[in-house]
C-alpha cells in the first residue's frame, strides 16, 4: 500500500469512527436548502429526470470527489449534483453514465456553481471535449465581499449562515465500495448549500455592483485546463529559497520534463521526481544515467527508463542563457525593496478595507514586477533616457482595473492618498476620504 493510500485509510477509519458519534447532527433548516439525505441515481432514467429537473430552475450545484495523487489525472469517484429543493449522487464507478450532467454543466442556458472547482470541472472539459463557459466559482466571489483567498467550502458557509458543516472526509477512500452513510452524506453537504451560499453572495455583489467582477473571474479561472506554473513548481521544489540563474535554468527544464514523463506514463509528477529528487539532480548534475543510481530521492524504475533523457536534460539546460530575474540588480537597492515594501502594504490595506482578498487581485511577485518596471522607468527620466508610457497594474478590460487599478496608479504617482479608520461596530478597516 502506498503512503497516500495508507493515509487515506487511516483518514478514513477516523473520520467513520467520528460519524457514529454525530450521525444525528441536523441540517441547516432554510427555504434553499434540499431537505432530507440525498437521492442516488443509479440509473440512466434517474439521470434523465433529474437533469429535467435542473432545467426548470437554471441552476445546478457541481462537485466531485476524486483521487488525485496515483494518476496524472484526478480519478473522478463520485459525482453531486444540487439544486435549492434537491441534491442527488452519481458513482461513475458503478456504470451509471455521468455525460448527461457533464453535458448539463456545459450548457449556457444553466447556471454552474461550483467552489474551487477547478479540478471537477476538467472531468467535463475532457467528457465533452470543451469548455464550460456560464460558471460561478463561489470561492472566487466571496472573496470579492470580505472573506480571505483562499476561503475552504466549510468557512464560507459558516461565514454567510452561522452553520457549521463537517469535512472529516476531505481525504477518504473515495474508490472503496461500498461507500458508507457518513461518505455520502458528506459528498452530499459539499453541494447541498451551495445554492443558499450563492444566494447570499449574489445579494451582496449586487448591492456593491461587484457581480460582473465575480462572473468574469470565475470565467477566466475555470476556463481550460488548470494552468501549468512552472514558476510556482519551482519555488515550492527550492522552498522558497533564492537560486542562481544558472541553478534556475536547470531546474526549470527539469520541472518541465517531469511533467512531459508524468503526463506519458499517467502518473502524479511527484511519483516520477519528487521535490526532492529535482533539487538533488540540479546540485549534482550527472553527466550520464549511470550516476543517477547514486543520487537520493530519484527511483530507480525512473532511472532506468528516463535515465538518458534527464542526463540529456541537464546537459541542454547548462548550455542555455541563465534564467535572470528582470530587475534583479534594482531590486538589489535597499531603498527600491523599502519602497515596493511600503507599497504592498498601502495595497493590500486599500483592498482589505474595500472588502477585497488582496491575494485574488495579485500576487506580490506579479505586484514587485509590475512596481519595479515603473520605478525602473523613474530612474530613466531622471538620466533623460528614452522610455516607454508607464505600465498599467492590471488591463484595462479586467476587473481589477475598475476595483483598484485606478486608485493604485494615482497613488504611485501623487495623485492619491489613503485614508483609514477602525470601525469598531463591524471590527473592521473602513475608507476615510481619498482624492
Amino acid at each position: 500500500m502506498s503512503h497516500h493510500r495508507s493515509k487515506r485509510a487511516q483518514h478514513h477509519a477516523n473520520a467513520e469512527r467520528d460519524q457514529e458519534q454525530h450521525s444525528d447532527k441536523p441540517m441547516l433548516e432554510h427555504a434553499m436548502v434540499p431537505k432530507g439525505t440525498y437521492e442516488l441515481l443509479e440509473s440512466a432514467a434517474a439521470v434523465e429526470e433529474f437533469v429535467n429537473h435542473v432545467r426548470q430552475g437554471g441552476v445546478i450545484a457541481f462537485d466531485t470527489e476524486f483521487i488525485g495523487e496515483e494518476s496524472f489525472r484526478p480519478k473522478i469517484c463520485l459525482v453531486q449534483i444540487a439544486t435549492a429543493e434537491r441534491v442527488a449522487l452519481l458513482d461513475p464507478l458503478s456504470g451509471v453514465d455521468p455525460m448527461p450532467i457533464y453535458e448539463l454543466v456545459a450548457d449556457n442556458s444553466v447556471l454552474t456553481l461550483v467552489h474551487a472547482g477547478e479540478q471537477d470541472l476538467m472531468a467535463v472539459r475532457q467528457a465533452i471535449n470543451g469548455n464550460a463557459d456560464h460558471l460561478v466559482d463561489t470561492q472566487i466571489a466571496a472573496s470579492l465581499i470580505g472573506l480571505p483567498w483562499p476561503s475552504s467550502l466549510g468557512n464560507t458557509i459558516e461565514h454567510l449562515t452561522g452553520f457549521h458543516i463537517d469535512k472529516a472526509h476531505t481525504f477518504t477512500e473515495w474508490d472503496r465500495r461500498p461507500l458508507s452513510k457518513s461518505q455520502l452524506r458528506y459528498a452530499a453537504d459539499d453541494v447541498r448549500y451551495l445554492p443558499l451560499v450563492w444566494s447570499h453572495i449574489k445579494e451582496q455583489l449586487e448591492r456593491e455592483n461587484r457581480l460582473n467582477w465575480a462572473m468574469q473571474e470565475s470565467a477566466t479561472q475555470l476556463a481550460g485546463e488548470p494552468e501549468f506554473d512552472p514558476d510556482r513548481q519551482m519555488r515550492r521544489a527550492s522552498r522558497g529559497e533564492p537560486l542562481k540563474p544558472a541553478v534556475k535554468t536547470i531546474l526549470r527544464e527539469l520541472v518541465l520534463l517531469r511533467r512531459e514523463l508524468a503526463q506519458a506514463e499517467d502518473q502524479p509528477q511527484r511519483t516520477i521526481l519528487s521535490d526532492g529528487a529535482l533539487m538533488e539532480l540540479v546540485r549534482r548534475k550527472p553527466e550520464n544515467a549511470s550516476a543517477l543510481a547514486e543520487i537520493r530521492f530519484v527511483p530507480q524504475p525512473v532511472a532506468q527508463r528516463h535515465g538518458q533523457r534527464i542526463v540529456d536534460c541537464i546537459r541542454a539546460a547548462k548550455s542555455m542563457p541563465p534564467i535572470r530575474e528582470e530587475f534583479a540588480r534594482l531590486l538589489e537597492d535597499t531603498a527600491v525593496r523599502v519602497r515596493i515594501d511600503a507599497m504592498w502594504l498601502a495595497f493590500q490595506t486599500r483592498c482589505m478595507a474595500t472588502n477585497i482578498a488582496p491575494n485574488l487581485v495579485t500576487s506580490r511577485a506579479e505586484f514587485t514586477s509590475w512596481l519595479a518596471a515603473r520605478i525602473d522607468r523613474e530612474h530613466k527620466l531622471a538620466k533623460g533616457l528614452p522610455v516607454e508610457s508607464a505600465p498599467l497594474p492590471f488591463a484595462i478590460d479586467d476587473w481589477r482595473a475598475e476595483s483598484i487599478g485606478r486608485w493604485l496608479s494615482d497613488f504611485i504617482d501623487g495623485r492619491g492618498e489613503l485614508s483609514l479608520r477602525w470601525d469598531a461596530e463591524s471590527g473592521g478597516l473602513r475608507l476615510g476620504a481619498t482624492t
